[in-house]
């Protein structure tokens, strides 16, 4: 995939998701602290659902530390709006323990005057910082500029051919904040956050299949397509060629029970035939040959012995 190409993909993207989805603003006064939990509830969610969790986690509880403290599985239950829970609650603990690991305690103000890559640095050390959660941090708590990518954003890049199957894996993005200028970044963030939502709850809409198509997901559909035909087609060919596989076993296998029938078949009649022949004539015909003998030696002796 060339840059040009993937530079105008990411152009028909933006334009895509401005055009369906309004931005969502940043809301004013949070710490970065805040931002970093308000991130571990978003990420994949609605911000409507994140915003809900947010509250009740500050209305639950007395603290940050109290959070820290608490199991994933009560955590679970106080995020239960969410589409994963557990995995939310997850997150938010292991920031939390890191955080307060790091610095005893949660006061992490003073990255905002930090130069901003010592800053984000020392965000990726946290035990529960996901590529999401330091890209919404970074954007909307540092003011840097990044874009945050889960799991539901990189399907619709991949659809969109934005990023391979390789890239994906690894999550990266390459060119995407060189295309996306820094005073589009927020909205760029927000709309794509929604529609990749959206896809992931409704993934049989066909008002989102027709956002995807003028987005540009219809050649990767295609493709797959396309991909996805020769290979039963070469299931078929090794089922076929597998068929021989015993035919030859089977025909080296029936000479070794053939063999012995073979062996077997004459023993009999080669057996039958010369004993009567044998036996019987040999000992009825010599037993008489002799006894003719004798006879004709004795009528001599006999007739000599009177002269």
């Amino acid at each position: 995939m060339s840059n040009k190409n993937r530079g105008d993909r990411i152009q028909l993207l933006h334009k895509v998701v401005k055009k369906h989805y309004k931005p969502v603003p940043t809301p004013e006064g949070r710490s970065v602290l805040e931002h970093i939990v308000y991130a571990s509830c978003l990420e994949d969610a609605r911000y409507e659902a994140a915003d809900e969790a947010f509250h009740r986690l500050q209305e639950s509880y007395f603290d940050w530390n109290e959070i820290r403290v608490t199991t994933v599985t009560e955590l679970s239950e106080v995020l239960h709006n969410l589409p994963d829970p557990s995995a939310a609650a997850v997150r938010l603990k292991k920031n939390l323990q890191s955080i307060f690991e790091t610095r005893y305690s949660f006061d992490i103000e003073d990255m905002v005057k930090m130069n901003q890559g010592k800053a984000i640095q020392e965000l990726e050390k946290l035990g529960g910082i996901t590529k999401f959660v330091l890209g919404y941090t970074t954007q909307n708590a540092l003011g840097g500029h990044a874009i945050p990518i889960s799991q539901s954003i990189m399907e619709i890049l991949i659809a969109t051919e934005i990023v391979s199957e390789n890239e994906a894996a690894k999550g990266h993005v390459p060119g995407l904040e060189r295309t996306i200028a820094k005073s589009k970044g927020l909205e760029f963030a927000a709309c794509l956050h929604q529609l990749a939502v959206d896809c992931r709850a409704q993934p049989s809409s066909k008002q989102l299949k027709a956002v995807l198509k003028e987005a540009g997901a219809v050649e990767q559909v295609q493709k797959e397509e396309v991909k996805v035909a020769p290979k039963p087609e070469k299931a078929k060919a090794t089922k076929e060629a597998v068929v021989p596989k015993p035919e030859k076993q089977n025909a080296g296998e029936s000479p070794k029970p053939t063999r012995p029938a073979v062996k077997s078949a004459p023993k009999p009649a080669a057996s039958a035939a010369p004993k009567p022949a044998k036996k019987v004539p040999a000992k009825k015909e010599a037993p008489a040959a002799k006894q003719d003998a004798k006879k004709t030696v004795t009528k001599k002796a006999t007739k000599r012995k009177p002269k």
